[in-house]
């Protein structure tokens, strides 16, 4: 397999900084071939919509962040939203949900947006609203009819969101 210069020096110096690389994993990974098909069939069950959650756990230097960078890599080459974060007693604790959130948020990424990549998640699932509209029949040269429309599918997709987490659906308001 033929690996570009600047993949190469991206990993060769994550490694010289004594850190995990973001990409290129799969050059790095040996013995992840037992995890592939559990993986695999997770991504899938996201994939059609379900759920599925995943917490890395194990001794300093055991592998956790390579494994979950892995992970995340694999994830994002299917299209997929990531986002990671530590938990730690002093700036991230799990009992306080509001700022693992906020870590998860601030850390969001995709493969089009390596960083920050929230504003860009939002900002895509609106423009799809509007095409969604426009598909159902909204006449995109009208703007009054087409706003109608993308506020009423807006309220209808937020409606159940707000089932599980209204503050959410509040805030994308």
């Amino acid at each position: 397999m033929a690996v570009s210069e600047q993949r190469r020096r991206e990993v060769i110096d994550a490694l010289r900084r004594g850190t995990v690389p973001y990409d290129g994993l799969d050059l790095l990974a040996v013995g992840l071939d037992r995890f592939e098909a559990a993986t695999n069939a997770e991504l899938d069950t996201v994939g059609a919509g379900g759920s599925v959650f995943k917490a890395v756990r194990g001794e300093y230097g055991s592998g956790k962040t390579f494994f979950s960078r892995w992970l995340v890599e694999r994830a994002r080459q299917r299209g997929f939203a990531s986002g990671e974060m530590q938990i730690s007693e002093t700036e991230t604790p799990l009992h306080r949900l509001e700022t693992v959130y906020r870590r998860v948020v601030e850390n969001l990424t995709t493969a089009e947006y390596p960083a920050s990549a929230f504003r860009d998640v939002i900002d895509g699932w609106l423009f799809t609203l509007e095409q969604d509209a426009i598909v159902a029949g909204a006449d995109a040269n009208d703007e009054p009819a087409l706003s109608a429309a993308v506020e009423s599918l807006l309220n209808k997709r937020l409606a159940l969101i707000a089932r599980s987490t209204p503050a959410f659906a509040t805030a994308l308001r």
